[in-house]
């Protein structure tokens, strides 16, 4: 399976569209956003996805009663919530924002969860720490690192590929 992982979008909406484009030419299966796409007009260019979503609120999402309506909206199989723990294509997974810091290191030190995905930091990581995946695909937005990234991770072979946007 093919998962396209963004976070961080922060209302770019240039670069969400790009990154919608790259997941539905690149056939992905499923999209998890981590976190902070922080206005409400942002969840409408997601209506161009040929995938679900699986997402997490960040620290700037606001309105959070309508973000999870308008992706419900969009499809009844989208997900929103602050913490999410999923097993996707035989894998355990475990979805946060990340400014909970100490959710975040209980999740990666639990040994619980094959792969752990997180935002927040807006600084992208793709390391293994006993045995878990860690992935945080950067910023969508580009705005603090000037390095606009989102990514897409291979369930089967456990690989990541970055891509700047």
């Amino acid at each position: 399976m093919k998962i396209g992982i963004l976070g961080d979008t922060h209302d770019h909406l240039p670069n969400i569209r790009k990154a919608i484009s790259i997941f539905n030419d690149e056939e992905v299966d499923l999209v998890i956003h981590c976190g902070d796409f922080v206005s409400l007009f942002v969840i409408k260019e997601f209506k161009e996805l040929n995938s679900n979503i699986i997402a997490v609120y960040g620290n700037n999402d606001g309105e959070r009663e309508k973000l999870k309506e308008w992706l419900l909206d969009i499809d009844d199989k989208n997900i929103i919530s602050d913490f999410h723990s999923i097993e996707i294509d035989g894998l355990k997974f475990f979805i946060t924002h990340g400014h909970y810091k100490e959710v975040l290191d209980l999740a990666i030190n639990s040994g619980l969860y094959d792969v752990v995905v997180y935002g927040h930091t807006h600084k992208k990581l793709f390391e293994t720490y006993n045995n878990t995946l860690i992935i945080n695909p950067g910023e969508c937005c580009g705005y603090l690192t000037g390095e606009a990234t989102i990514g897409i991770l291979d369930t089967k072979e456990k690989a990541y590929r970055e891509i700047i946007l």
